[in-house]
């Protein structure tokens, strides 16, 4: 294993779950990202390829969603399928309009974590002092 993957195990394994959840928007950003990047240039194969990573990050959020916890699960569970619908209306119909309307939301959304997980980690700090 070279360097970068030991760091990039590292990181996953140390982190926690609200950070995680952040690492994991950010990289579905970058795939589609790379995707409009190879729409751009014709690369048909890359866009695909870069689709069904994006694709494959958000069933994996989706799986990890807790139902029980009510609504806000399945409001989450709805937006992933509807991000994965739109990257399949974008490859299909050739549109880097459908991408950068889910980077952005994506984008929006990893922020929205790292606020999140930034409040989180303050709350831990409280209470380990406290």
């Amino acid at each position: 294993m070279n360097g970068l993957n030991q760091y990039k195990s590292y990181q996953v394994n140390t982190v926690t779950p609200e950070e995680q959840i952040v690492l994991l928007y950010e990289g579905a950003q970058r795939f589609i990202d790379r995707a409009a990047q190879a729409l751009e240039a014709h690369d048909y194969a890359g866009v695909s390829h870069n689709v069904g990573k994006a694709q494959q990050i958000f069933a994996e959020l989706s799986a990890s969603l807790n139902f029980e916890a009510g609504e806000i699960a399945q409001n989450l569970a709805r937006l992933y399928d509807y991000w994965s619908w739109r990257l399949s209306q974008g490859l299909i119909h050739r549109d880097v309009n459908a991408f950068r309307e889910v980077s952005a939301t994506v984008g929006d959304m990893a922020g929205a974590w790292a606020e999140a997980a930034r409040q989180v980690r303050a709350q831990r700090g409280v209470r380990a002092s406290g």
